[in-house]
């Protein structure tokens, strides 16, 4: 197995010869790894000065304190850029002391390592030839990435894994959600069923990962009012070409519900002009959906194709506006841009997923006016009304009161209501 860090004796010169090769196995881009090895030296220095040969627990937090007068773990303190950065690193060396190993806390891809890189696409093919969602897939792959990683960083073998190593990755989660921790444990349990199945390990894991239970109450999504969707859409310069196309981007999400990754996929030929209505495939579920053409939307769209989109051969109708002229590279674009016009907006940022709380608000707003569950179901997509209750249990007592007409379907007018 990879290192094992004894807590009672690791010293700070091995902290921070492990931190160095950390640094190398993970990586980072250069700049991240210029600030990182300028805060390790201010450490070491510091440590230096004050005679401290062993590396505790606390020992990042007091210099933390020492250097800034501030406590880095109330979190009610707003730190300035330098301390954040001072901070990332202190929780780079703490990952080290508790896991023996760093981990790759950033937006950036995780690099699968070479030695488990066929298994890895083995298993995401068995998934696709057995329907598994492209979505889905997708999901699999980051969180299997992330997982990968960090066996490659304990120098464990797949064939080597233990129930140990299992709980030990486990407990690396600490800083995620619940409901992130459930989808990588589900994942992962899904993983060791194939990697028993297929006899690289001997003994079935997938009943040693362990699983938060998530109740449905626990925690609400953040939903837009429609004085907010407003102000948002006031922001946007529809002048221009990039506003014309956001501005259709987001009449999509805050009005029809839909993912930010089937807008920015969304087809020439999934919209039928003469029916008024929007027909595609789900990237998350590979499910049918159809949504009606409002007009508010058709005309935000009509403008941005006549006045706005640059010539591309592309089968995308919103395309990127830099070269190369095609197709938007990741869903997260939608959720960046509308962060960057609610800062324009003078409009606090809550949510990361800013474009995904849309599709909440608009299942709560339907549930407000008293649509039936399976309705909202339909427009949102899901294969299930249990599905959709995640994203109406923001008020919940108009859901205990809905009714549940599952062979009802209703239709959205023209004008956005609901008959």
């Amino acid at each position: 197995m990879g290192m094992s860090v004894d807590a009672a004796q690791i010293t700070v010169d091995q902290m921070l010869d492990i931190a160095d090769r950390e640094l190398r196995r993970l990586q980072l881009a250069q700049g991240t790894i210029y600030w990182h090895c300028r805060e390790l030296r201010d450490f070491a220095d510091y440590c230096v000065q004050n005679a401290i040969q062993i590396y505790r627990p606390d020992t990042g937090i007091t210099y933390f304190f020492q250097r800034y007068g501030m406590d880095m773990t109330d979190p009610s303190i707003k730190l300035n850029e330098k301390q954040r950065t001072t901070r990332r690193t202190i929780r780079f060396l703490d990952d080290i002391y508790q896991f023996g190993c760093a981990r790759r806390i950033s937006r950036h891809d995780y690099r699968v390592p070479v030695r488990y890189a066929s298994i890895l696409e083995n298993y995401l093919g068995y998934c696709a030839k057995n329907n598994g969602a492209a979505g889905t897939i997708d999901v699999k792959r980051t969180k299997l990435k992330q997982f990968l990683c960090y066996l490659d960083g304990r120098q464990v073998d797949l064939p080597d894994i233990t129930a140990s190593v299992v709980s030990d990755y486990m407990t690396t989660l600490y800083r995620y959600k619940r409901s992130t921790i459930h989808i990588i444990s589900s994942v992962l349990r899904d993983f060791f069923r194939y990697l028993y199945m297929t006899g690289v390990l001997k003994d079935d894991l997938s009943g040693d990962v362990p699983r938060p239970k998530i109740y449905v109450e626990e925690s609400f999504p953040e939903t837009w009012t429609p004085e907010e969707i407003w102000q948002l859409l006031s922001a946007i310069n529809r002048r221009t070409a990039v506003g014309k196309r956001d501005y259709a981007m987001i009449l999509l999400a805050a009005v029809l519900g839909m993912r930010a990754g089937d807008i920015c996929a969304l087809k020439f030929r999934e919209i039928d002009w003469h029916k008024k209505v929007i027909t595609y495939a789900q990237q998350k579920s590979g499910k049918i959906n159809a949504l009606p053409l409002l007009s508010p939307i058709g005309d935000a769209i009509i403008d941005y194709l006549k006045n706005g989109r640059l010539d591309s051969d592309c089968d995308n109708v919103f395309i990127r506006h830099v070269h190369p002229y095609g197709p938007i590279a990741s869903s997260s674009t939608l959720s960046e841009n509308i962060k960057r016009y609610m800062r324009q907006a003078g409009m606090t940022i809550r949510k990361r997923k800013v474009a995904h709380s849309m599709r909440h608000t608009v299942a709560s707003t339907l549930l407000k006016d008293g649509v039936p569950l399976m309705t909202i179901s339909n427009i949102l997509g899901h294969d299930t009304p249990k599905t959709t209750i995640a994203y109406t249990k923001v008020d919940i007592p108009a859901l205990r009161r809905c009714a549940l007409s599952y062979g009802e379907r209703r239709i959205c007018r023209d004008d956005g209501t609901i008959t």
